[in-house]
């Protein structure tokens, strides 16, 4: 392998990408819409007074804590279903703050915390609340996560449960990284091949002293350059770091080689761009479908699908490692079978090309 050909192929694919504008909106897009994000959640001090029901029968100072905050006005009821109607009528959100639960937080104990949603005020004013909450808890001992924190959402009677800190736009940011990778993977890898096949450029690249593997390595890497820069500008954006960074990086590179991979092999199959502008959007879309669970529930039927998909997994690593909680531990079967999948995927993309160079 001689990797300066690799690289000049490479150079010459990372300009070429841009210069596409269906490729450059491809790759745009996610950030795009990141950035929409950010304006529809206004961060703390852009929205209005939150109400905030609660129910605090041993007096914690969590709620005289959340008393003193100027964006809230809270109001105290006398039962749990109390706070469910109060919620449900007219308040952002409501917690149930059971007795004894300073004293159980200071002990270390993680008690229960049950926090209640009102969906129709609307996700930036949830998203406040939410971090709000988060915050004034992690606040009462200076670390994070003393409490378990069950979300309930009055409008949902089995209710919704989250990790302790783990944000609806953590949930997003999960949704635009995998949309950001398999932009890159199912539509511009497979582009930049096919349009040198339409071209008769390919054929140019393999009777110069550039051997097949070496072009495929060139496309690859220029896929790796834009999935790990879509990535790196989606993360500064949406600020996803965390404690457990380094998994998000390690999920970010699993998945980046993967969905190139996959690009790679639509692009050796496919000769014809409209046939790449076809699949594309139906690789891209089941590849995408599994990060949406952590939003929407899902029939344990469909969850079991998505265990079929390669990219359900790096979103799990995703989630946790934002949500801060990513040991190894916890996250090595995800990312062995994401590793897995990514040695298949590359072993269909050799078997294609001696295939193809017979």
């Amino acid at each position: 392998m001689n990797w300066r050909i690799v690289w000049a192929i490479a150079r010459k694919d990372i300009v070429d990408a841009i210069k596409n504008m269906y490729i450059l909106f491809a790759l745009v897009l996610p950030v795009a819409m990141s950035l929409l994000l950010g304006v529809i959640f206004p961060s703390d001090d852009e929205i209005l007074t939150m109400t905030v029901a609660v129910y605090d029968p041993g007096g914690s100072r969590l709620v005289s804590v959340l008393r003193e905050l100027p964006e809230t006005q809270v109001r105290e009821v006398a039962s749990a279903e109390e706070l469910a109607e109060v919620v449900r009528k007219d308040a952002t959100g409501g917690l149930i703050v059971p007795a004894g639960f300073d004293a159980a937080v200071s002990a270390g104990q993680q008690p229960d915390l049950t926090v209640y949603l009102n969906r129709r005020r609307g996700g930036g004013e949830l998203a406040v609340f939410q971090r709000m909450v988060e915050q004034q808890v992690w606040a009462m001992v200076g670390q994070p996560y003393p409490v378990k924190i069950s979300w309930m959402d009055v409008g949902n009677p089995a209710g919704i449960q989250k990790p302790g800190g783990f944000l609806l736009q953590d949930y997003m940011l999960v949704i635009f990284l995998v949309m950001g990778l398999a932009m890159v993977g199912t539509f511009m890898v497979p582009t930049l091949l096919v349009e040198e096949k339409e071209k008769h450029t390919l054929d140019a690249l393999l009777i110069s002293p550039a051997r097949p593997a070496e072009v495929m390595a060139g496309k690859a890497l220029t896929g790796l350059v834009y999935c790990l820069l879509i990535s790196g500008l989606l993360i500064v954006l949406n600020q996803g770091w965390s404690e457990s960074w380094p998994m998000t990086l390690v999920a970010l590179l699993v998945g980046s080689l993967f969905v190139v991979a996959v690009g790679l092999l639509m692009g050796g199959l496919f000769h014809t761009t409209n046939q790449v502008n076809t699949w594309s959007s139906v690789v891209m879309l089941a590849l995408m479908i599994p990060s949406w669970s952590g939003i929407f529930g899902n029939p344990p039927i469909v969850e079991r699908l998505f265990d079929l998909i390669p990219m359900h997994y790096m979103a799990n690593v995703l989630q946790l490692s934002l949500a801060g909680e990513a040991s190894l531990g916890r996250v090595w079967m995800d990312l062995a079978v994401l590793g897995v999948s990514t040695i298949l995927a590359l072993g269909a993309v050799l078997w294609v090309l001696r295939r193809q160079s017979r």
